[in-house]
């Protein structure tokens, strides 16, 4: 947990961050949220002008930054006795502007991919990364619920850079690790006052106050039978497409599938790591055409378990209140609404 005082915390503009974007630039790819169509997205930016900092969610959360969509893990060659090369990308890269609620999901991550081995390839990622967190000054629109889940909306710990809007555009900017003091250093920001602490208290005891939906997923997360049999499965899995939005979308769904892909001259190839969801059909079928989660119902259920913590991840797998999984869904599925009624029958 970072260290709060006089010492560390500075107060910037939306010109004094623009410089410190310019310093970043010179040894990292600095990603922000950048608005695409009706959304937002993590892109790569020059500048603060390139970038909103209210804006509500990106589409695909930071996360899917170091644990990619698609990625090649290796390439082989066959001919003359079998070579394997592995592929490790690494790009040193700022994220800039993370929620609270996203970075606790790239912490959860962290552990997770360290718990019982290291993946080379999202550690390769995220061990060059700088993160620049976001506090938000209130739910960014009706579908968060992190507060909730004491996942936001203010950030504790895990960045490296921490901003709060404490006045209009005006930003109160604390270090919370050598990387980012240095980075501050460079951009010569100005030293806070006491009055922009003690504004960034109001502003955090203000913005918890702000949301309305709530989820309570305690007593969900182990699967006994009030919570396996409920109704409520039914009802929802009549609604659902399987489409696997919610998980595309999920900033702690980390499931994937590795398959190898055999070039034309059929001596070569490589190793894909892509993401699944275990919302689609093939994600448990196994040999001889079985399949542990056939039913539609089987795979909302499973994966609404897993974001309860009851799945194999645990509390790394679980809900930080993000909302995507709800404003992305075609058939507006509702795990809060879900989690309600179960919390009746346990």
């Amino acid at each position: 947990m970072s260290v709060v005082g006089s010492m560390n915390t500075f107060i910037a503009d939306l010109h004094d961050l623009d410089r410190l974007v310019e310093v970043a630039r010179s040894r990292y790819s600095v990603y922000a949220p950048v608005r695409r169509g009706r959304g937002y997205v993590f892109s790569k930016i020059e500048g603060m002008s390139d970038t909103d900092l209210r804006y509500n969610r990106t589409i695909l959360p930071p996360t899917k930054i170091f644990h990619r969509p698609k990625e090649v893990l290796l390439r082989f060659q066959l001919a003359d006795g079998p070579e394997f090369g592995e592929v490790v990308e690494v790009e040193p890269m700022m994220i800039f502007g993370v929620h609270a609620c996203d970075l606790n999901a790239i912490l959860r991550l962290d552990r997770f991919f360290t718990r019982r081995f290291e993946d080379p390839y999202y550690l390769a990622r995220r061990r060059g990364s700088v993160v620049v967190a976001l506090n938000c000054n209130g739910p960014r629109d009706e579908y968060c619920f992190c507060a909730s889940l004491g996942t936001g909306p203010t950030v504790y710990g895990g960045y490296d850079i921490l901003l709060t809007e404490v006045r209009d555009r005006m930003f109160l900017v604390e270090a919370g690790s050598e990387i980012g003091a240095n980075l501050i250093d460079e951009a010569r920001f100005r030293r806070a006052s006491m009055s922009d602490m003690e504004a960034k208290k109001a502003v955090a005891s203000t913005a918890k106050r702000e949301f309305r939906r709530y989820a309570d997923f305690r007593s969900l997360s182990y699967p006994v039978i009030e919570v396996l049999a409920h109704t409520v499965w039914d009802e929802e899995a009549d609604k659902c497409f399987s489409c696997g939005n919610c998980s595309l979308v999920c900033p702690t769904c980390y499931c994937y599938e590795i398959y190898d892909t055999l070039d034309m001259d059929l001596n070569s190839g490589f190793r894909v790591r892509r993401l699944d969801s275990c919302q689609l059909y093939g994600y448990a079928e196994v040999a001889l055409g079985g399949n542990f989660r056939k039913s539609r119902k089987a795979r909302l259920r499973h994966w609404m378990v897993c974001k309860f913590g009851g799945a194999a991840g645990g509390e790394l797998s679980s809900c930080v209140g993000c909302g995507r999984c709800i404003f992305y869904c075609p058939a507006r599925i509702d795990i809060t609404s879900v989690a309600s009624r179960l919390r009746e029958a346990v």
